[in-house]
């Protein structure tokens, strides 16, 4: 055979290869978009417009970017999708990584977080993360949209704040058993006292912050001789309330007859000043506010009767990062009112 018919006979050959490989690999994924370029900012405009390529290509494409415009704007396409466990955990790496939200950004992770959990049927959470997102909303469109949802929290009664609170429960840090034998009975709420654990603590992650409450308990049960920890509430870095004494019983953080009617609250952190000090984070502080307010509505405290542990006694405990704090919203509660301080937490 000629070499002009065997070239011609090979480039048959090729071609026909060819074209049977493409038909074995059935359609073709899209190539990613190398002009594609993430949302730069969160607003209502750039999170929420309506998709320019399949949803599934441009969540791939923002998988690479691990901004807080890309993350927001990965939840809402996967509530597009129909996959609320993604956006509950893309608004999560928002709420609790380690970078503190703006009161912008926190609005729309709340507010599309809230509807992931209505789709995946918890409808009290998803209430509580709209009602925040509307504390926090800045954006005229992602408010409008939040009025038509919900109610203004204005026109909550005092008495019905305490069943939005959202407090982890004892189950999840694993406590241990309450010595029974070793508590009294708390006969009624007339006070509420503000503490630090005293030790270095900047960890959002739920595990750690479970093991962190965990060792305090073991010090105050092995160590002190409590019956269980000491602390009604504690509330770790990412603002995350943790129960701990249930409210039956009094607690043990103020010393002696100072325990009596005196729910005790534990922010996690060291408050000093110097090398081994910190600030609580803004977390913290809007999640106190709001859990403070909340008790005093629910059990008729007044702002005369919100104490820190250093008013009972010589120590530096909640520490002198954390006085002047306390102070401010003692003074806002006798200024605004318990109602207005929950409008107002997490401003």
């Amino acid at each position: 055979m000629s070499s002009f018919l065997l070239r011609r006979a090979f480039g048959a050959t090729f071609v026909l290869l060819a074209v049977v490989g493409a038909a074995c690999a059935g359609p073709s994924k899209p190539r990613p978009d190398r002009s594609f370029q993430p949302p730069a900012t969160v607003s209502f405009a750039a999170t929420m417009a309506r998709p320019a390529m399949d949803p599934e290509v441009e969540l791939e494409l923002l998988a690479r970017h691990k901004t807080t415009p890309a993350l927001l704007r990965s939840a809402w396409l996967f509530l597009q999708l129909d996959n609320p466990r993604a956006a509950i955990d893309a608004t999560a790496e928002v709420l609790y990584g380690p970078v503190q939200p703006s009161a912008n950004d926190e609005a729309f992770a709340r507010y599309l977080r809230a509807e992931a959990y209505q789709r995946s049927g918890f409808a009290e959470r998803a209430e509580w993360d709209r009602q925040q997102a509307a504390t926090l909303a800045n954006d005229p469109e992602l408010r409008q949209r939040l009025a038509s949802l919900t109610r203004s929290t204005s026109t909550v009664a005092p008495a019905a704040l305490a069943t939005e609170l959202v407090v982890q429960p004892r189950s999840a840090w694993s406590a241990r058993a309450v010595d029974k034998s070793n508590v009294n009975a708390m006969q009624g709420i007339r006070r509420i006292t503000i503490h630090h654990s005293a030790m270095y603590f900047r960890d959002t992650r739920p595990n750690t912050c479970a093991a962190q409450i965990q060792k305090i308990q073991r010090e105050h049960m092995s160590g002190r001789g409590y019956g269980d920890i000491g602390y009604h509430f504690l509330i770790d870095p990412s603002g995350r309330i943790w129960e701990g004494r249930d409210l039956r019983y009094q607690g043990a953080h103020a010393d002696g007859d100072n325990n009596k009617n005196n729910v005790g609250i534990c922010l996690l952190g060291n408050f000093m000043r110097g090398r081994n000090g910190q600030s609580p984070s803004q977390a913290q502080v809007r999640a106190m506010r709001l859990l403070t307010a909340t008790l005093m509505a629910k059990h008729n405290v007044g702002p005369d009767e919100i104490y820190q542990h250093s008013d009972f006694k010589a120590t530096d405990c909640p520490g002198v990062v954390m006085e002047p704090i306390v102070d401010q919203m003692v003074r806002d509660l006798n200024r605004q009112g318990v109602s207005a301080m929950v409008e107002a937490a997490g401003q």
